[in-house]
């Protein structure tokens, strides 16, 4: 039987996260998760890194945030790396979803990402969800954006302002196009080249001709 393949980008770093909490006694929830995971590539990024979590952030309800983390939580836990507990307080009817780590995969990870997973870990890893939640509102990308009103803006993590989304240009774009198909009498088209590359064929032959008698 084969070894299962090791864990990479963000399923490598949401595992070492968990993995590292666990070592800690620290107790991780899907909000804990996620804004520690951004704290540790705010970090990276000012360190002169590439953030190690391989997630774009983006500024959603509760702060930054990535949708892409969903999915590969799913994949740690059909593979049987992770188990979501949901509890719901009976007072407030806040749900709570609560991520254990349940054995020790093989990661491949940056060994100073591991190091800045750890630091932020031993910061801030003790602090309430809603505290990082607060704490995030209070990081430079997320005042930028808060600063321009938009949510769902993609968070410039050396602090500048956030990038445009060109995803709605693009979609655009292409309805644009499909309603505008090239006529086939286009200027330029393959057909009026190859007419073109025709005509000439004598010319470009005396050309030559006169060339080698030189």
């Amino acid at each position: 039987m084969t070894a299962p393949a090791p864990l990479r980008g963000p399923a490598a770093a949401i595992a070492y996260l968990l993995a590292s909490a666990r070592t800690n006694g620290m107790r991780v929830n899907r909000t804990k998760l996620t804004k520690l995971l951004y704290l540790a590539d705010l970090r990276a990024v000012d360190r002169g890194l590439p953030p190690g979590s391989g997630v774009d952030w983006r500024w959603r309800h509760y702060g930054p945030h990535s949708l892409r983390l969903k999915e590969v939580e799913r994949d740690l836990r059909e593979a049987g790396h992770v188990q979501v507990e949901e509890t719901v307080d009976p007072f407030t009817g806040y749900c709570e979803y609560a991520i254990h780590l349940m054995d020790a995969p093989q990661t491949v990870i940056d060994t100073e990402f591991t190091q800045i997973v750890d630091g932020v870990l031993a910061e801030f890893g003790d602090l309430s969800a809603s505290q990082l939640r607060d704490l995030t509102y209070q990081t430079a990308p997320m005042q930028e954006a808060v600063k321009r009103g938009k949510r769902e803006v993609r968070l410039d993590l050396s602090g500048g302002a956030p990038y445009p989304d060109l995803g709605p240009g693009m979609a655009r774009l292409r309805d644009w196009a499909s309603r505008n198909p090239l006529p086939e009498d286009e200027p330029g088209g393959v057909d009026d080249l190859v007419e073109e590359m025709e005509d000439l064929t004598e010319h470009r032959a005396a050309a030559t001709r006169w060339l080698l008698e030189e």
